[in-house]
């Protein structure tokens, strides 16, 4: 089927429909967006037992380097480490006497120390040193090392999962998007901007403002939209889309009677940007493109259940969706780029993550809007459009899960 298709971007056929029969296409209760209720079934059925996405190892190069990260929807925070013998691994940020953190930030050291009483780790999580040990009554220091966290890495990501035996390998639960990203030069890029926020929508309300181009007309008028909108495609919607049993990847493409701003393409003259692909830069990279796009820009990757990988040609960027509660996540956003060869290279980049920034808090600002608007009393469903089914997916995938269909 031809996605690129003048009936597929602006015609009036619902090519997803036509693709994926299964996908349901009636409206959506909100219970899942508002629920305290129906969070709790997400910690319990899919927070609590799928591999979670922690970072990337360049944030623990040496032997010792360490980073703690908070997961409120656990109400728990855990160490991720690299050991002396350079293997990397996550421990709760539990100290095994009363329950003190051992460790807070990032950093390198030999040891945790617990700042209560003084209980010492190493960073392969053994018990060291207990304070005053003949004082304790039988203790069994056997019982006392720190309490590890399944981790595995895939092309330098750190993902950990706290059931006790997860029900799949993380190659499984990465699935199709394992093999399609094998080969993304990760490694060869590095971290050129990084964002946070902490505000007012459900984690998959507001990850649904970045699986979908419904929205990019209006909310980023000002900022991308003619990057990708026009007479082909007024509505930004995706040139592709891929649903997979809880994963989904989707390909937009670019305007191509969009015209450059003369700083735009001074930048790509000296390196990477986000308009490559509006310059017509013919460059191919592997992992990206998978349906073969001649007008291609960007893959949003979506691993479920909270993290979104997009990649382009010499770019990536990420997003994290940490809930708190029904209606409040933590977002952590980061774009990486390869190092900048001279100073032109750097400015070119700088470029497209000054862009990044701008079209991210737009996104903050709608959703934080939406939010409200669900939790008024005046709505009682949601309606997707054929061109947001990877948002009706994420619906899909997280009910049929807290209802226990694994």
């Amino acid at each position: 089927m031809a996605f690129d298709s003048d009936n597929a971007l602006n015609g009036t056929a619902r090519i997803n429909r036509e693709k994926f029969p299964e996908i349901s296409t009636g409206p959506v209760p909100i219970e899942p967006y508002i629920s305290e209720e129906f969070l709790g079934r997400e910690r319990d059925m899919i927070f609590k037992r799928m591999w979670l996405m922690m970072g990337r190892t360049e944030k623990i190069p040496n032997n010792g380097d360490y980073f703690v990260k908070v997961i409120e929807v656990l109400k728990t925070s855990i160490v991720i480490v690299r050991g002396r013998d350079d293997k990397v691994r996550a421990f709760y940020n539990v100290c095994r006497h009363r329950g003190t953190n051992i460790a807070a930030g990032h950093g390198n050291c030999k040891f945790f120390t617990c700042k209560f009483h003084g209980w010492v780790y190493d960073t392969e999580g053994h018990i060291r040193h207990v304070a005053d040990e003949s004082q304790f009554f039988d203790l069994d220091k056997s019982k006392l090392n720190l309490h590890e966290v399944h981790c595995e890495l895939w092309n330098g990501f750190i993902f950990v999962n706290f059931d006790e035996k997860p029900r799949e390998s993380l190659l499984e639960q990465l699935g199709e998007l394992a093999v399609q990203l094998n080969d993304f030069p990760f490694p060869e890029m590095e971290l050129a901007g990084s964002w946070g926020a902490t505000l007012k929508a459900n984690w998959k309300l507001f990850q649904d403002a970045f699986q979908e181009g419904y929205h990019v007309a209006t909310v980023h008028s000002g900022t991308i939209n003619e990057y990708f909108t026009g007479k082909r495609n007024p509505h930004a919607r995706p040139a592709s889309v891929r649903l997979y049993k809880r994963n989904r990847s989707l390909t937009f493409s670019f305007n191509p009677e969009f015209a450059l701003h003369p700083s735009e393409k001074f930048a790509l003259t000296a390196g990477q940007a986000i308009s490559q692909g509006a310059a017509g830069l013919n460059i191919k990279v592997p992992g990206v493109n998978p349906e073969e796009n001649e007008l291609f820009s960007f893959d949003i990757n979506a691993i479920f259940p909270n993290c979104l990988l997009d990649t382009s040609v010499g770019f990536y960027f990420i997003h994290e969706f940490w809930p708190i509660d029904a209606h409040t996540t933590r977002w952590e956003a980061s774009t990486y780029f390869p190092k900048p060869a001279n100073a032109g290279a750097l400015i070119s980049q700088q470029q497209s993550v000054a862009l990044f920034r701008d079209t991210f808090r737009e996104d903050i600002a709608t959703s934080e809007g939406s939010q409200a608007g669900v939790m008024s009393g005046s709505l009682e469903e949601i309606n997707f459009a054929d061109s947001e089914v990877t948002c009706r997916h994420l619906y899909e995938v997280v009910t049929k899960l807290v209802d226990g269909e694994w």
